[in-house]
């Protein structure tokens, strides 16, 4: 079958592409950006469904999936691409004769003030009435390698009291391999009317007990939970609003409230594919030190911000004099010296400033290194004394240069990777 996968470049996107190849289907598929992966047999092409008019269709598509999506705050820009863009690229199929596999999601319909489940209900009620063949597929929470929920559960799962937004309501989570092998037995025994199908793990776990069931695949004990108290995970869902956070907003909130269950019935009737329980499916992913890479890094990070804002908070307040007394033991003193302390001072400010900042975390990095390899030079040719403190202050530099290699090396992969 020739496949228009929409949103090939996402978590779900990725794994079902992967399938589909494997499968034997030839695919075109599309994210947002130019730059994609090469990738034997597949067509790739550029798609935003916010501006779907200037999509060139590709001739002899049978099918259309789509796989695009996002839980944003931006709830203007989350309307155009999960309704209208969707409803933009369902007319498109109608008009080229393709059938359409909308991946929805779990509780759309069922919600009306939570935007991402309001404009999800929307695009499927438009297909269904399109009089096409049609599948809205309306999954659990979906987990694996590369998802952004997976990765903030992956990063909770080593820490031995979790501290929750809720823990009374229940899910169904799957593995992502279940939600291929829905898909590939969807393809393969089509329903004869448009319908919604449910697709759901076999278990109903409360947030505790999906993050046990992933401490148990890392050979961990069951941990500790702590509910936030409804103020304290208020104001935390109103900053993350303000900042953008996937994790933590005031849908996320208002989702860790409510149970979001179905019955996997319908599925396995229609295709007869039913989701193997999460605990099966879990012996590549995750893996302990990647998981305990995840808890560490924003702490590392933190760490170190603070460490360079301290040390210009320190070099302008009461080291002022000291850093002066280094400056003369190098041969310098009056305004050249202040001057350079001062620059110093502001400079490891901006550096641990920077730190904190996504967009310039890679140069701060890379900035931050370069800075300490110069003062450990020029330290080691002026004032070579200062290798043979009692503290070791200047050798200690080494295990924080250490650290920032460490850091930059996880920036600079996170980010070729979006």
């Amino acid at each position: 079958m020739r496949i228009l996968l929409v949103g090939a470049g996402g978590f779900i996107g990725r794994h079902l592409l992967d399938a589909l190849v494997l499968a034997g289907h030839s695919m075109v598929a599309t994210r947002r950006g130019p730059d994609a992966p090469t990738l034997p047999g597949v067509e790739w092409r550029s798609l935003d469904l916010l501006r779907p008019d200037a999509f060139a269709w590709p001739e002899g598509i049978e099918l259309v999936i789509n796989a695009s999506g996002e839980l944003s705050t931006d709830t203007a820009r989350m309307e155009r691409l999960q309704r209208e863009g969707a409803i933009a690229l369902f007319e498109l199929a109608r008009r080229h004769g393709a059938a359409v596999l909308q991946i929805s999601a779990l509780g759309a319909g069922e919600h009306p003030d939570l935007p991402f489940l309001a404009s999800k209900a929307a695009a499927d009620r438009h297909l269904l009435g399109l009089g096409i063949p049609a599948v809205v597929l309306r999954p659990s929470l979906v987990v694996g390698p590369g998802g952004a929920s997976s990765g903030w559960l992956q990063r909770l799962s080593p820490l031995p009291l979790v501290p929750l937004l809720g823990n009374r309501a229940r899910l169904q989570p799957l593995h992502v391999d279940d939600f291929c092998a829905a898909v590939l037995a969807l393809l393969r025994c089509w329903p004869a009317q448009p319908t919604v199908l449910p697709l759901v793990g076999p278990q109903a776990l409360t947030q505790g007990e999906l993050i046990d069931v992933l401490r148990q695949a890392q050979g961990w004990r069951p941990a500790r939970y702590v509910t936030l108290p409804a103020p304290l995970a208020g104001l935390g869902a109103a900053l993350g609003e303000r900042l953008g956070w996937q994790a933590l907003n005031h849908q996320t909130l208002r989702l860790s409230r409510h149970d979001n269950l179905a019955d996997p019935a319908p599925l396995e009737d229609a295709c007869g594919y039913r989701a193997a329980p999460l605990a099966s499916r879990l012996r590549h992913w995750p893996q302990p030190a990647q998981s305990l890479t995840l808890t560490l890094q924003p702490l590392v990070l933190l760490v170190l911000a603070l460490i360079w804002l301290g040390t210009a908070v320190v070099c302008l307040g009461p080291g002022f004099d000291w850093g002066l007394r280094i400056m003369a033991e190098a041969g310098v003193d009056g305004l050249p010296a202040r001057l350079a302390v001062i620059a110093g001072a502001l400079l490891d400010g901006a550096l641990g400033l920077a730190l904190l900042w996504r967009r310039w975390r890679v140069r701060a990095l890379q900035a931050q290194i370069g800075l300490m390899l110069v003062y450990s030079l020029v330290i080691s040719l002026l004032l070579p004394h200062y290798w043979f403190d009692p503290y070791m202050a200047l050798g200690k530099n080494f295990a924080v240069l250490l650290l920032s290699l460490w850091l930059l090396g996880l920036s600079a992969s996170t980010t070729r990777h979006r």
